[in-house]
């Protein structure tokens, strides 16, 4: 599965053996595009995930370079995890997780995708402004809550939507893999 990454998180990566591509992969996935970030906050490297077309977010708080290299574990753990605190049925987070091979990375970033990266990275920051160390966050409940903030869609047509529903719906209208078509 490609992730568009920024350069920031393209040096990263590649610090932890990662390849980076030029070029965006020209086959399509069904789960869709993804785009990320990295910040740091309160001295802790987080990453944080958004899903193109639904604009979904996953956060993960607290990244050492030895998780890096397990990145796509980390990936699936938290999508899976943020389905289920989100109360997605099992089904559908098990299609989602199914549909996450190995990660692999390009710096072709979208700069509205980026745009709400920016944002997301800012909400994920105001879960500290009461003082709370990022460490003590609970990382699948802040994925949640991320994925629960309306986000804006196109610059022209202010369209504003709800990550989980839209992920929900993009999930529940992709076909089911287990259903043998005759």
């Amino acid at each position: 599965m490609r992730i568009h990454v920024t350069k920031k998180l393209a040096e990263k990566l590649k610090k932890a053996d990662f390849y980076i591509s030029d070029s965006a992969d020209q086959n399509p996935v069904a789960l869709g595009e993804w785009h990320a970030n990295i910040t740091t906050i309160q001295r802790r490297q987080c990453l944080v995930f958004i899903h193109d077309q639904t604009r979904f977010s996953l956060a993960l708080i607290g990244m050492t370079q030895k998780e890096l290299k397990q990145l796509t574990f980390w990936f699936s753990d938290m999508l899976a995890n943020t389905m289920l605190k989100l109360g997605y049925p099992t089904e559908l987070m098990e299609r989602a997780v199914g549909m996450v091979d190995e990660l692999s990375f390009d710096t072709q970033c979208s700069r509205s995708i980026q745009g709400t990266l920016k944002n997301t990275i800012l909400d994920l920051e105001a879960f500290t402004w009461d003082g709370s160390h990022i460490m003590d966050l609970a990382p699948y409940s802040v994925s949640a809550s991320l994925c629960e903030c309306p986000r804006s869609k196109g610059a022209v047509k202010r369209e504003y939507l709800i990550p989980a529903n839209e992920m929900q719906k993009l999930l529940e209208d992709l076909p089911d893999p287990n259903e043998t078509r005759h």
